[in-house]
């Protein structure tokens, strides 16, 4: 028969006017320390993601389903943030879920330490001992801790003695170790039952900063933007335009999700980002899309800085023959572009295919080996000075990059403003000359 759920006996604050007034406004309210989870919750967790199942969790815990779903609830409500998602084959983490365990698992792998300096009399193990833990019980143990007495500790916690010395013998009876001695003044803690409320101390600390993290893994949705970017992506653009909205709205998030143009137009139609920014495809009109424009891209050859050919000025595409190749596969616009730059015979073979910029990157670093690199990837290049421009000029105009959203968007005042700043930096970024001083000869 299933045993009842362990219920935390610290009772939870309610809410003051100006509480609620904050939460209203989106605003982070530092948890109470009666809002924190208890070790009991914290096991639970750790118990259902372990076995990504109610039902096995509630097996191993010896609580029934309805307990565990129960405590889940109130652990999830504590931090503020989904941390499981149910389906019919299980329970699974969420992200913000994982960022929880890994620190769950840190904490009660404290919490247990600590139980074993007790040196309990109990034939349980320290980690079933920690789990009955409660929050009453370690702050008790806290005050009995700073403060030396027993009568000082439920002055300082603002609860009458009797409350204090009950949470406190039940939670020496508990672990079956002596946490207190008595003085001829007072009642004070124990070699061990300092060193214990220590550790606690510590366990408490990580506790709170746990939820902190967790309160604020999911910003409101009107102070984040989702941006999706293509594989092959203008960064010097979007980084620029990020650290320019950070600065003029401190707090916000961005996030900037890769991936190929088919899989973010999905991301798109889901309402799962809010624009994307890459080369213009123009998209299947049945799902209503909008493209606008903010520049077209131009190409370069790009070799290593100290490449054979960087330092001339006087380049034929003959020359350009002698070299092995790393490219993208076929289909890319840096491959069409380095089609035009061979048109008027067969082009060289390349040696390597792919996508991967750091690949391309230590290929021309080691090797004699050339690319074709965008504009806006040059110039990122540029600031690490490990890669150079050829003074080589890629016949070809380039596709348009810009951004793709739905229709009937409409931008908040954030998202208004990383539109502004990626429109003003791709202004700047078209008066930039790539072979300033050099001359360009085909």
């Amino acid at each position: 028969m299933a045993r009842k759920s362990r219920v935390d006996p610290a009772p939870r604050k309610p809410s003051t006017q100006k509480d609620v007034v904050r939460r209203a406004k989106g605003r982070r309210v530092k948890p109470q320390e009666s809002e924190l989870p208890s070790v009991w919750q914290l096991r639970v967790f750790e118990a259902v993601a372990r076995h990504e199942s109610v039902t096995r969790a509630s097996n191993e815990l010896l609580r029934s389903q309805p307990a565990i779903t129960s405590c889940l609830a109130k652990f999830e409500s504590l931090l503020g943030v989904q941390v499981l998602e149910r389906s019919t084959t299980g329970t699974y983490l969420t992200p913000a879920g994982l960022a929880a365990l890994v620190r769950t698992r840190r904490i009660l792998q404290a919490v247990s330490e600590a139980v074993l300096l007790v040196g309990s009399t109990r034939s349980s193990s320290p980690r079933a001992l920690a789990a009955g833990i409660t929050r009453t019980q370690m702050r008790c143990l806290i005050a009995i801790e700073e403060t030396g007495s027993f009568r000082a500790a439920a002055r300082m916690l603002n609860i009458g003695e009797a409350s204090l010395q009950r949470a406190a013998r039940t939670l020496e009876q508990n672990l079956g170790g002596k946490l207190y001695k008595r003085t001829a003044t007072s009642v004070k803690t124990t070699d061990v039952g300092k060193e214990f409320a220590q550790r606690l101390r510590n366990v408490s600390s990580q506790i709170t900063a746990m939820v902190d993290v967790l309160n604020s893994y999911d910003l409101p949705r009107e102070k984040c933007v989702a941006l999706g970017v293509l594989l092959l992506d203008p960064t010097i653009l979007i980084v620029n335009a990020i650290r320019q909205l950070s600065s003029q709205f401190p707090g916000i998030r961005v996030v900037v999700i890769s991936g190929t143009y088919d899989a973010l137009l999905g991301k798109l139609l889901r309402d799962e980002i809010d624009f994307m920014i890459g080369i213009l495809k123009h998209p299947d009109p049945t799902f209503d899309f909008v493209e606008e424009p903010l520049y077209r891209e131009r190409y370069c050859v790009v070799a290593g800085r100290d490449h054979p050919l960087a330092r001339n000025n006087k380049i034929t595409i003959e020359s350009l023959r002698d070299y092995p190749w790393v490219l993208p596969p076929k289909g890319s616009p840096r491959r069409e572009a380095y089609e035009h730059i061979f048109s008027e015979s067969a082009p060289p073979t390349a040696t390597i295919e792919t996508y991967s910029l750091s690949t391309m990157r230590i290929t021309l670093l080691d090797t004699d080996m050339l690319t074709v690199l965008s504009w806006t990837e040059v110039l990122s290049e540029r600031r690490f000075g490990l890669l150079t421009p050829l003074s080589v000029e890629v016949p070809w105009d380039g596709p348009l990059v810009g951004f793709t959203t739905k229709r009937d968007w409409q931008p908040n005042e954030i998202q208004s403003a990383l539109l502004s700043h990626l429109k003003r930096n791709a202004a700047a970024i078209g008066g930039v000359s790539l072979w300033e001083g050099r001359e360009k000869v085909g």
